[in-house]
């Protein structure tokens, strides 16, 4: 990198410091480490939660994946886009889980369930987290490692875990110095460089690449592997069609399960701005996509492309030399396109990666501290304890978190594509938990007998795939299988790796819980109070003017906190089902919340209507070979993806600016609240016991 490139990096490296600094002294009760002390607004929520789950990781995962399948792939995540949009205009989940006023997740199955559960689903979600995180910081450290050029040693010590124990200490030095205060501020205000940054390097990348370079390394594939046309994949082996209908399952049945970034859930003034900041998502999301796909098409470009063969076969030669299999297919795509970039944009593009980095490690540092102590620790211990060693407790777990990750990314041999591993580390805990969520907040029947039956089977099978998909598990797995089945030429092929991906497996282990689930719900005779859990009803909140009840005792929080001292009665007006439903409207919509959910819906069923319809006109294509109705050609289908991106280049920076200026204005309103409002006393502790 050149001293441009330095300068950029560093530059706003040292403006995030000193914002850091600057924001500790607001950190004066247990709910603002916990969640802000509830004065997250829409803005701050989906900027600041929308970088904390784009990490570096999910990035390199994404490349890994279009490396071996293209954008083909992609076209099928489109689905999932239009579903996932839906359920946020819905406030699926979200909406109903902030009524509960609870802190952490395994807080509400307290609520909801008991407190053995709760101690067990917090002790599950833990080792979930601290399994999927612990490959965090390898990622991170052999990017730079290999962006920077650096050596095998640095001082005499090994370069390698050196760079890990950088990255972990800043992100902890965060995490524990201001929790999810210093959290969301951190997180916004790299999503604030983080959108004109990753516009401006994909504009570059667009124009470093013709239109003809990108034909090529697309088109010209052989059959059944097309990286360009969803219906020419039967070749791909993982990351096909199956692939996709697994995830977008997964979309609905494991809702709001992942507690990667928990916080957030909990930081929302109210749950419509939780709804809000949810629904914005999808614009915000629009500049962080550009990038993304850009990057990835750059890569494969200069990886595929003809103008480009000696710099691709130089760069494969020395990861190869330097890395194992499965780490220099992670690492090909990332440092193909730095390898092309201009001076001053390579900065740009080290500087988002960093981001990228740092505001998932500091997330995921302090959820899973975080869960550990208020979802394990205190409600074993079984009483409150005092401020003081409150906050002691929360930063020793944070630490070992961080300790945690740094000895598993050192030792741990991955053999597993990133986007298998995290999802099946992932299943350990939302098999179960995503029944007891979604059950236990829209199903009155659900009770603790189904939720704990669900939860332990999905745990066990998804154990049992974690060890099939390690190389020393699958060894002993296919010794003892091959004593039974000695002629299996599967087992007989198989010889280094699971011949059942992890796709596959998490979701045998999550329909499995859910099976359990229903059946021991529907043996329930005892039905639920949702009013009382959902603080609605005669269980509402008492009209302005009157005696606020104190919440303390049931997770409920002071109702006079920041968050909730700002919220206003509203006139209700009747809101018909199908504005619900595709709008997004509900009685506390504004004006301005009705013009931009309408936004969102017009984006999201122009992309999902396309995807309907030129997926059935294929599909009858295929069914009916001899009408007028044909399946796309390949080059069709090129023509749709430059459509696409064009689409996302015009919008990136409107939006950019757009969640820009939100931001900065919800930054600047949260640390007024943190100032001037009376904080919380509410800890999580959860006192009554009575369904």
């Amino acid at each position: 990198m050149g001293w441009i490139d330095w300068l950029i990096l560093g530059g706003s490296i040292t403006i995030l410091a000193v914002i850091a600094c600057r924001t500790q002294k607001y950190v004066r009760s247990v709910t603002d480490f916990l969640a802000a002390g509830r004065t997250g607004r829409r803005y701050l929520l989906t900027s600041a939660n929308g970088l904390a789950g784009m990490g570096l990781i999910t990035l390199v995962a994404y490349t890994q994946k279009f490396h071996h399948a293209g954008w083909a792939i992609s076209w099928w995540s489109e689905g999932a886009f239009l579903l996932i949009a839906i359920l946020n205009l819905s406030g699926f989940v979200y909406y109903r889980y902030r009524q509960t006023r609870a802190l952490t997740l395994a807080q509400f199955f307290e609520m909801r369930y008991d407190r053995g559960y709760r101690i067990v689903m917090g002790a599950i979600c833990f080792l979930a987290g601290i399994l999927n995180f612990g490959i965090f910081p390898a990622i991170g450290a052999r990017f730079f490692i290999c962006f920077l050029g650096l050596p095998e040693r640095l001082g005499g010590i090994p370069t390698y875990p050196l760079m890990m124990f950088f990255f972990l200490g800043g992100a902890l030095l965060i995490a524990a110095s201001g929790g999810q205060v210093q959290n969301m501020v951190t997180d916004t205000v790299q999503a604030l460089f983080v959108y004109t940054m990753c516009v401006v390097v994909a504009i570059t990348v667009l124009c470093l690449f013709s239109w003809g370079e990108f034909r090529e390394v697309l088109l010209n594939h052989p059959p059944g592997k097309s990286f360009i046309n969803p219906f020419d994949t039967a070749e791909i082996a993982d990351f096909n069609f199956w692939f996709f209908l697994i995830n977008l399952y997964f979309v609905v049945a494991q809702f709001g399960a992942w507690q990667g970034n928990q916080g957030y859930a909990a930081s929302a003034v109210n749950p419509h701005e939780a709804k809000m900041g949810n629904i914005l998502s999808t614009w915000r999301q629009v500049s962080i996509t550009l990038f993304n796909t850009v990057f990835a098409l750059g890569a494969l470009t200069v990886l595929l492309g003809v103008n480009y063969q000696q710099e691709a076969a130089a760069l494969l030669r020395h990861l190869s030399e330097t890395l194992s299999p499965q780490v220099a297919d992670q690492m090909s795509m990332p440092m193909a396109l730095s390898e092309v970039l201009p001076l001053g944009i390579r900065g740009m593009f080290a500087a988002v990666l960093f981001f990228f980095m740092l505001s998932t490690d500091t997330t995921y540092i302090h959820s899973w501290g975080v869960i550990f102590v208020q979802d394990i620790v205190l409600p074993a211990y079984g009483k409150p304890v005092s401020c003081r060693t409150h906050f002691l407790l929360l930063r020793l777990s944070l630490i070992g978190v961080a300790l945690f990750a740094f000895l598993f990314s050192w030792f741990y041999q991955q053999s597993e594509y990133i986007n298998m591993f995290q999802m099946l580390t992932g299943v350990i805990f939302s098999a179960g938990a995503g029944c007891a969520i979604i059950g236990g907040l829209y199903w009155k029947r659900a009770g603790r007998a189904s939720a704990w039956g669900g939860t332990i089977v999905g745990f066990l099978l998804a154990m049992l795939a974690i060890v099939l998909l390690d190389v020393r598990g699958w060894r002993v797995a296919r010794g003892i299988l091959l004593e039974f089945f000695p002629e299996n030429a599967v087992l007989l092929a198989a010889t280094e790796k699971c011949p059942i991906n992890g796709a596959y497996l998490s979701l045998i282990a999550t329909v499995a819980a859910q099976i359990v689930f229903v059946l021991f719900a529907f043996l329930n005779r005892k039905p639920f109070n949702l009013d009382r859990l959902l603080h609605r009803g005669a269980y509402a909140d008492p009209a302005p003017g009157s005696e606020p009840e104190n919440g303390s005792g049931n997770g409920d929080g002071n109702a006079s906190d920041c968050g909730m001292s700002v919220e206003k009665k509203k006139a209700v007006t009747p809101i018909s089902w199908y504005r619900r439903l595709f709008l997004g409207f509900d009685e506390e919509f504004s004006r301005g919340d009705k013009w931009v959910s309408v936004s969102v819906s017009c984006w999201v069923f122009f992309w999902g209507g396309a995807f309907i319809v030129i997926t059935a006109w294929n599909v009858l294509g295929y069914l009916f070979p001899g009408s007028f109705i044909r399946m796309w050609p390949d080059e069709w289908w090129f023509n749709w993806f430059m459509f696409y991106l064009g689409i996302h280049t015009l919008l990136a920076p409107v939006t950019a600016v757009w969640m820009t200026w939100g931001g900065v204005r919800d930054l600047r309103e949260m640390f007024r609240l943190l100032r001037e409002c009376r904080h919380s006393t509410d800890d999580g502790y959860v006192e009554r016991k009575e369904n």
